[in-house]
Parts: structure tokens; sequence; C-alpha cells
């Protein structure tokens, strides 16, 4: 190795060793390359490509449990270290996060910032949402940006196969999931927690943003590697019962709603990139879907023990 230079050349001079210079020159970039292998996940019946190094994903644990290990090919991947520029005309700002949308003739880029280190990210991707490529290295990543564009590019690259990520917490109980929806701060997790304290084998299968699909005639929902601070992630899979949304209120109420005001219920917890037409129109088509399917609620009520009892002796009725 003495005859590899500072610059990282090597000295061809001596003709004697040259072979030797050689066979120490693959053994290094082998040394490189084998640990920059793709890995694959398995996503609500999705496979994701993300070319990190191994060491990356064992500080990563909420992506374990979706690790692919077998796959070959992916429906969509995220490339890290991609040579990136920012341009297009800015769509929307969120002066909160720092975090914005940009658009031109052909892609869409996001741009993030990681709050605690200050550093900027870029995701770029085409609009037939298929490949999305970032600035951030493979080898210095900034693991919660890296969630958040995970996140939203499975969102994107899905949503026209009937895969809604939307803003809920998921408790299952004799095999059924119930979601229950509602902004933050609403008490989505509580309530959750209210049916684990009241119902013998109640679960948690998700607490922030699990994936809402419909299959084959019915409504499903998976876990997934996003739960927010109940950090609950499971690659698991179950038939959804019913759908509540809920409202803080001095009282316990719950009303079945259909048609419109169902659909209108579970629209503004659905992720969705509203800018691209094609994307809305496939969010809107597997609502309806949804919504023709599956029983939804409005609940209005406190946070005690009275209103785990009445959503579930309401959503449950109809698997009695």
């Amino acid at each position: 190795m003495d005859r590899i230079k500072d610059s990282g050349s090597f000295d061809w001079g001596s003709t004697p060793h040259r072979t030797t210079d050689i066979f120490l020159y693959i053994c290094i970039i082998y040394d490189i390359f084998k640990n920059m292998q793709d890995s694959y996940f398995n996503i609500a019946e999705f496979t994701v490509r993300l070319n990190v190094m191994p060491e990356t994903l064992s500080s990563m644990g909420n992506l374990r449990p979706f690790i692919a290990e077998n796959a070959k090919s992916a429906d969509f991947s995220l490339l890290l270290g991609c040579d990136i520029k920012l341009f297009g005309r800015e769509i929307y700002k969120s002066d909160e996060y720092d975090f914005a949308i940009f658009e031109s003739e052909s892609v869409f880029c996001i741009k993030f910032t990681d709050i605690a280190s200050g550093n900027k990210y870029l995701l770029e991707f085409d609009k037939d949402f298929k490949e999305y490529r970032t600035n951030m290295s493979a080898e210095h990543i900034c693991k919660d940006v890296l969630n958040n564009m995970l996140m939203l590019s499975f969102t994107f690259a899905t949503i026209d196969r009937k895969s809604l990520m939307i803003h809920a917490s998921v408790a299952v109980l004799d095999g059924k999931a119930y979601l229950f929806l509602g902004k933050s701060g609403t008490g989505k997790s509580t309530h959750c927690r209210l049916w684990l304290k009241n119902f013998k084998n109640a679960d948690i299968l998700n607490d922030d943003n699990p994936v809402l699909k419909f299959e084959n005639g019915e409504t499903v929902v998976y876990g997934s590697p996003w739960s927010g601070k109940g950090a609950v992630y499971k690659n698991e899979r179950y038939k959804v019962g019913g759908i509540a949304r809920l409202a803080q209120a001095p009282y316990n109420k719950i009303e079945r709603r259909t048609g419109a005001k169902a659909f209108a219920l579970l629209y503004s917890s659905c992720s969705k990139l509203p800018w691209s037409e094609a994307c809305m129109n496939d969010l809107c088509a597997t609502l309806s879907d949804i919504v023709s399917k599956t029983p939804i609620y409005y609940l209005e009520c406190l946070p005690d023990d009275a209103a785990a009892q009445l959503s579930y002796s309401t959503m449950t009725l109809n698997h009695q």
C-alpha cells in the first residue's frame, strides 16, 4: 500500500510491482462498492429501492421490519448522492419548517431543512412519479429528512395504485382495523390507547401514517415505517372495519356519514400533491371507492372510557 500516493493514484513506474498494484487497486474498489449495495423494502405490498449502505440501516430501526431481502426489482427508487440543482417556480412554502416545493416543466423539487443542523436537502422527481433523486449523501445521511423523503416518495409513487398515505391512528381488534382521524392534538392516539385499556386483545397497528388501500373490492390498511411519536412499526395488513374522524367535545356522540360528507371527512387527512392533476384524480377515485364500501363516522368525544365504549359498540356492530 506504500505505492499509493496521497493523491489516491498509483505509481506505475516500477514494472515488477505493477500486477500487485493492480490487484490492490481492485481490492480497494471492491471493498468500497460491496458496501454500497441497494437495499429493498416491502411496504404495503410495494417494493422500494434505496441505495443506502448496510450500516445506515442499523441506525434506522423503523425500516427494519420492512426489509425485503430477496427482492430484485422495485416499484420505485429513491437514489441518494445525485447532483441536483434547484430551479423552477416556488409553488408552496412553509416558514415554520423551512420547507418548499418547486415545479418546472418536467419535474417537482422539494427543499427540506434539517432543523438541528440547518443543512438543506433536495428531493427531485419526474412527473410520472416513479424515480426519486436526492443530493443527500449515502454516507452522511440525515435520518429525519431521509424518512420524510421516503414517505413522500412512497405517497406519490403509489397513489395511482389505489394506495393512500393517511394521517391516522389505527386500533386492531378481532382481526379488523379501526382508523381514527383528526387534526394533530385532537386525541387520535389517546382514543386508540383507550381501546387498549378497555378491550382485551386490542392492539395498535400504526400511530400516525398508515397506508390505506382499496384492494379487490375492499378497504384494507397496512402498517408503515412512519408512525410518529408512537413509534409502532409493524409490517401487517388488516381489513378495515370502520373509520372515524374525531372532534373534541364536552360530550360523546357518534354519527354515520355517507357520500360527499364521508368523502370530506377522509380527504383532509390524506397526503397529496394538489399541483398535480393526475395525482388528485387518482386520490379522489380511490377515496370514492373507499367511501362506497367502508363505514365512515364522525365522533365528537371526551378523552374518556365512555367515548371508547361508544365508538367500539358502534363501529363493530356490523361485525358481531
